[in-house]
């Protein structure tokens, strides 16, 4: 793995609070974190603090690791019936806080970058529902566990506000369909599909009025604020101008639609200054593209175990037939072909 890459990997942080129930449940299977934490270098006694951060890669692979220990493919789902509101601070108290689901929703949206870091997240309204859609960098490789936990707590929050009507809520989510689906059933949603392209969670549009029974005004506007002034800033890691792009586009590849519009205003720049820095290195974001996700295809081909379906729409394909020819391309040879190799 790439110096850049393994940066990116450590730089891509979530709340620490997010964990706090994590070794609680752990011991409940007889499973002690510390020898775990150590080797992950992972200090637990953050994960009782509202405001640190700590690595959203070493945090899935203590999940993974406590499933696996614990044979148990809902170690993380069942986490969140142990975690206590308002362990990840001003986010926790804001969606507790929300006056109606619809400020909830825009809370997410708007605050989700401080709760955890996503390489894609979107809010859409249609005519039916609210549409919530949201993945990680592919270099975080394994996060079932933490995608189940940290979603279980989101709904947790939700059904506080929508009481009987939550069985109305559809999800979708990445995750391979586990061999117990009644307790997705019952933290998740009613309504759930596995293997998705993409984590979705779908809010009928009749609820977003509903009011909550909890909301605070006063405490989710200062919620807000608190969010917005404690929102980690993402380290560019280098002085080189394309390394700055890279990164950005690394974290970010899973969405296709990245464009010039939406890349310069983050650089403080101008479409065309944007276009000139990079011609000035002999590039462009389509090669830079081209680079993250041949960097990105060979690692997950050779260095993980995820089905070839799914590390093509984590680089933002549409389809695998588009993936293929792009790792042709680039090794001359399929991607089934590279992990034949391998195995072998």
């Amino acid at each position: 793995m790439s110096n850049l890459t393994k940066s990116l990997t450590d730089e891509i942080t979530s709340v620490a609070g997010i964990a706090s129930a994590v070794s609680a449940h752990a011991m409940s299977y007889g499973i002690d974190i510390a020898p775990i934490c150590r080797a992950l270098d992972i200090d637990p006694a953050l994960f009782q603090s509202l405001t640190e951060r700590i690595s959203l890669d070493r945090l899935c692979r203590l999940l993974e690791a406590c499933s696996v220990l614990s044979n148990d493919e809902a170690f993380g789902l069942r986490c969140a019936e142990k975690f206590v509101a308002g362990s990840t601070g001003p986010f926790g108290y804001g969606l507790m806080a929300a006056p109606t689901v619809n400020r909830f929703l825009h809370f997410l949206e708007d605050h989700v970058q401080y709760a955890t870091h996503t390489s894609f997240f979107k809010l859409a309204l249609g005519e039916k529902f609210v549409e919530l859609a949201w993945t990680f960098a592919p270099v975080i490789v394994k996060r079932d566990q933490y995608v189940d936990m940290s979603v279980a707590l989101v709904m947790q929050r939700l059904r506080d506000i929508v009481a009987g009507k939550w069985e109305t809520v559809e999800m979708d989510l990445e995750r391979p369909r586990p061999r117990n689906l009644q307790i997705f059933k019952e933290l998740l949603a009613r309504r759930i599909n596995f293997g998705a392209k993409i984590n979705k969670i779908r809010v009928p549009t009749e609820l977003l009025s509903l009011r909550n029974p909890r909301g605070d005004e006063k405490l989710f506007n200062l919620m807000d604020i608190q969010c917005r002034s404690m929102r980690p800033t993402e380290s560019v890691g280098s002085d080189s101008f394309v390394d700055q792009v890279r990164n950005y586009m690394m974290l970010r590849i899973a969405d296709p639609a990245i464009s010039l519009r939406d890349i310069a205003p983050y650089f403080g720049i101008s479409e065309r200054t944007f276009q000139r820095r990079l011609s000035e290195h002999d590039t462009n974001l389509n090669d830079i593209r081209d680079q993250v996700r041949r960097d990105l295809s060979l690692r997950l081909l050779t260095d993980s175990e995820l089905p070839i379906s799914e590390i093509c729409y984590r680089l933002g394909y549409s389809a695998p037939s588009a993936f293929t020819r792009s790792v042709t391309r680039w090794f001359g040879t399929t991607p089934k072909a590279m992990r034949e190799r391998r195995a072998g």
